[in-house]
């Protein structure tokens, strides 16, 4: 087994798998923008979810990464144990619809026993209990003795752990065992959690299904291949270190930070010294890269997203480079180490470095001037605490010490752990949502203002204007009583027992409309519950509202009709959904708007369009065939056993009210409705996706806002046309038409030689057998690189291309050779180790592929060098050598 490095490891997965037919990717990028449910990549398969479910087509049938990975479910095991990260990165093969079990196995052990050569010795293998297929290609076909084979359950061996609603199937896992000196003292088998000893190395997932929330599975449209082996894990194993924080390009980055730690210290400090400092060192190796990383992809540190993420990692690194010895701001000296140690694989850390060393740097001023102050108070209530006898810190101190002096979760978590204390979590999480809830002053005042006051009810459902209504309260914007509301001000009135204004509740948003006094109008803006009262919000628009005065509370009928149009179509949807889709079909939440309706509801993926179609097809003719709409009460019980559809979770009283549509559809429901189907007018879904683990999400217009919706759409169209100069009905083949000339004219475009005048016959130079031909292109990405070389060696099957791309100064190489040349005995991989150091970087790769980074102010000097060693090597042929 030799000793790689973590470059070249990266170059052997991505070259080893190129080889055998998968497409290499670049990764997707670490930060997630429109995806709800998440903040981060987490997992190399994430990209291709879609694929998996058969939503859009693979890139390829075989496919090849290594993906950006951010992770904080392990933060408290960072530094401590020897595997954990809040970023890595995911190495990782992919198969859609091509080999399965058996292919996914025999390239794992190929690459594991032949190219990495592990022994057979210190690796263990697992398949899922009910997996008779995987072990027997493990035992029969590849030949691992029984005795090293594990079955084990859905813990460990089913991907997922937790039901969601992307691909999921069994798993088979290669461990490899580091000694028994780091297992349990009573020994342990594998997969044990309670000792470091088996590393988790490489997890083969059979994607074969989908799972809703009841477990049922439903096989995906094709079965997938989804691995991921941590290179971390990986380097630490091929570079036989106990930490893998302490392998190369990690422990480049503890180094710096620890250089810049002992600027503050008498005594220099030596990693190895004393283990608790040795954790700290790895906790900041670990933030520090997942920093650098993070800001590569424009976040910042702020108090929400991924931004409370990044300042969380700033400022735990930030407090134990204090307790190494670090008396201010240090973490901003040592970022450039990531870019220094991984720019070569990742261009992006080399770009403006300075303003995230200004970022970070501001970070660490900001928070130093707390953390003394929030320490010293920690310490206050934990010697308190232990005197009493206590071990757990209370969730109010937590939050005090968050919302105070900044000490976020994870930091108190680790002076806890310091101290054998532990920390309150659920609540600090019930502080911090009381919180958010103050953050809404005018609401609270208010509800705890009405609390004894009269019960308001609402009777608005057919009459739209109360007469002789009584103002018994009022209330400024600030929620303090008053006693009367002038030209201007903001507040918000009761009337007393009843009001034809809808409150905001199941979705339905609050009716808006006016209330008339004896000498001044109310404009409603809102309508709201608050205890068992309800609040017209809105603002004085003339004259004076007084509190005890007679007035006349008016609906907005338009804006009401149009929100019943929309809340009886959502009846309809939800309907149509259980129809195409079946009974799991649940809502899960719902906005019922005057312009449009939103609904969530509980379905394991996406919606097909087809199916989509069908769903608006069935509503609208249930619109056209004007069904009648009809509400009643009727006791909860009986309303149940007529198996009548109920909000999951919602509480209701003993009697309820109904609301049934012809014979397709009834729910229990409070909301305002029309009175037959046909009302609705039309609807139109405007799009579905998802919100989270098995949570779908449509929305729709319906009514007016359908026939506006349309009109835009034409009126666009229309526009697309005159600019296409054609008719509306032919602008898809003129779009498609002028697309294929632009894809026609992109493909031109990246012929960049051709157009630089960059050619064999003028710009190669023969050494030997091989002709050489070095190129430099400003401002390109790897992909059209690729492209760029592939264009130019399929011109020579003698030829060896080495090409940059540059940005700023930083540099992305790549060597590509013809088949001639590679039958010559020329080596990508070895070319690359000659350019890239020269270039100031480093890089590797296959026989006829090779990739590396560097500095693009020092390429001239690297194709120089190149060239040179070609002319030693053909001198070396023309004199028999």
């Amino acid at each position: 087994m030799s000793v790689l490095t973590t470059q070249q490891l990266r170059e052997l997965f991505l070259s080893f798998f190129e080889e055998r037919g998968h497409l290499v990717r670049p990764s997707a990028p670490l930060v997630l923008h429109d995806d709800p449910t998440s903040f981060f990549t987490s997992a190399g398969m994430q990209p291709y979810m879609a694929a998996f479910r058969g939503e859009e087509e693979p890139p390829a049938p075989r496919v090849v990464s290594i993906q950006k990975c951010t992770r904080t479910g392990d933060i408290e095991g960072v530094g401590y144990q020897n595997r954990y990260h809040t970023f890595f990165e995911m190495l990782g093969n992919f198969s859609f619809g091509d080999y399965f079990k058996k292919g996914g196995i025999e390239f794992a052990w190929e690459f594991v026993s032949d190219v990495l050569e592990l022994p057979l010795e210190q690796l263990w293998f697992t398949v899922f209990t009910e997996d008779d297929e995987a072990e027997e290609v493990w035992h029969k076909h590849i030949g691992i003795p029984m005795e090293r084979l594990r079955r084990i359950g859905r813990e460990d061996n089913w991907w997922p752990k937790v039901r969601w609603e992307g691909p999921c199937g069994p798993c088979s896992e290669i461990f490899y065992d580091l000694g028994e000196e780091r297992g349990c003292p009573g020994g342990c088998d594998v997969a044990c959690d309670k000792c470091e000893r088996y590393l988790e190395l490489w997890n083969l997932v059979f994607q074969m299904y989908t799972e809703a929330e009841d477990g049922t599975l439903t096989p995906l449209p094709q079965p997938g291949i989804d691995t991921g082996m941590g290179l971390e894990r990986l380097a630490m194993v091929m570079q036989n270190k106990p930490f893998t924080a302490e392998t190369d390009e990690l422990f480049h980055i503890l180094s710096s930070g620890l250089q810049q730690i002992n600027q503050f210290r008498d005594q220099p400090y030596t990693y190895g010294q004393d283990e608790a400092t040795d954790v700290g060192l790895r906790v900041i190796a670990d933030h520090l890269r997942a920093t650098a990383f993070l800001m590569a992809d424009g976040v910042v540190p702020s108090n929400e997203g991924p931004g409370y993420v990044l300042r969380r990692l700033i400022r735990r690194a930030y407090r134990f480079g204090q307790r190494a010895g670090a008396e201010g701001p240090f973490l901003h000296q040592a970022l450039p180490a990531v870019a220094k140690a991984m720019g070569g694989a990742y261009l992006e850390l080399t770009t403006n470095i300075d303003y995230q060393q200004k970022v970070v740097q501001a970070e660490e001023e900001r928070f130093t001037t707390t953390l003394a102050q929030g320490i010293d108070l920690f310490e206050e209530i934990a010697e308190k605490l232990q005197k009493a006898g206590e071990s757990v810190i209370p969730g109010t101190e937590v939050f005090r010490l968050h919302d105070t002096h900044g000490l976020t979760i994870d930091i108190v978590r680790d002076l806890a752990n310091e101290k054998g204390m532990t920390v309150d979590e659920a609540g600090f999480e019930q502080a911090m949502q009381e919180q958010r809830q103050r953050s809404r002053p005018e609401r609270v005042g208010l509800e705890v203002a009405v609390r004894f006051l009269p019960h308001s009810e609402f009777e608005g459902y057919e009459n739209l204007t109360l007469h002789k209504a009584n103002a018994i309260a009022l209330y400024d914007e600030r929620g303090g009583h008053v006693t009367s509301l002038q030209t201007g001000e903001e507040g918000a009135i009761i009337l007393d027992r009843t009001t034809p204004f809808y409150a905001e509740r199941g979705g339905q948003i609050g009716d808006t409309g006016a209330i008339q006094g004896p000498s001044g109008r109310f404009r409603v803006d809102d309508t709201v519950p608050a205890a068992n009262s309800i609040l017209h919000l809105g603002t004085v628009t003339d004259g004076e509202i007084n509190q005890g005065e007679k007035v006349v509370a008016q609906v907005d009928e338009e804006r009401r009709k149009a929100i019943q149009r929309h809340h009886t179509a959502a009846h309809l949807l939800q309907a149509a959904l259980r129809r195409f889709l079946g009974d799991h079909v649940r809502q899960s939440g719902s906005l019922v708007a005057p312009d449009h309706l939103r609904f969530d509801f509980t379905h394991h993926e996406a919606v097909a369009a087809n199916i989509l179609e069908k769903v608006e097809d069935q509503i609208n003719a249930w619109i056209m065939d004007d069904l009648p709409v009809a509400c009643s009460e009727q006791p909860l019980e009986q309303a149940k056993a007529e198996g009548i559809i109920a909000l999951f979770g919602e509480k209701y009283e003993d009697v309820v009210r109904v609301v049934r549509v012809g014979g397709v559809s009834a729910e229990l429901c409070g909301g305002t409705h029309c009175t037959r189907s046909g009302e609705i007018g039309s609807l139109r879904i405007t799009s579905e996706s998802s919100i989270a683990a098995g949570i779908r999400r449509i929305e729709a217009v319906a009514g007016w806002a359908a026939l506006q919706r349309a009109r835009k759409l034409e009126a666009a169209l229309i526009e697309a046309a005159q600019q296409l100069s054609t008719t509306p009905e032919e602008v898809p083949a003129r779009m498609a038409a002028r697309i294929s000339e632009l894809k026609k004219q992109v493909r031109q475009a990246r012929h960049i030689p051709t157009a630089t005048g960059t050619t064999w016959a003028q710009h190669g130079k023969q050494f030997g057998p091989v002709c050489l031909l070095c190129n430099i292109v400003p401002g390109v990405d790897e992909e059209r690189l690729r492209d760029h070389a592939d264009r130019l060696i399929s011109e020579r099957d003698n030829g060896i291309v080495c090409i940059a791309g540059t940005q700023d100064d930083g540099a992305i190489l790549i060597i590509k050779l013809g088949k001639v040349a590679v039958n010559q005995g020329y080596h990508a991989g070895d070319l690359i180790k000659v350019v890239a150091p020269l270039a100031g970087g480093g890089g590797g790769g296959g026989p006829s592929f090779a990739r590396g980074g560097g500095k693009a102010s020092q390429l001239d000097e690297a194709f120089a060098g190149l060239r040179r060693h070609l002319e030693e090597l053909a001198s070396q042929e023309d004199s028999g050598q």
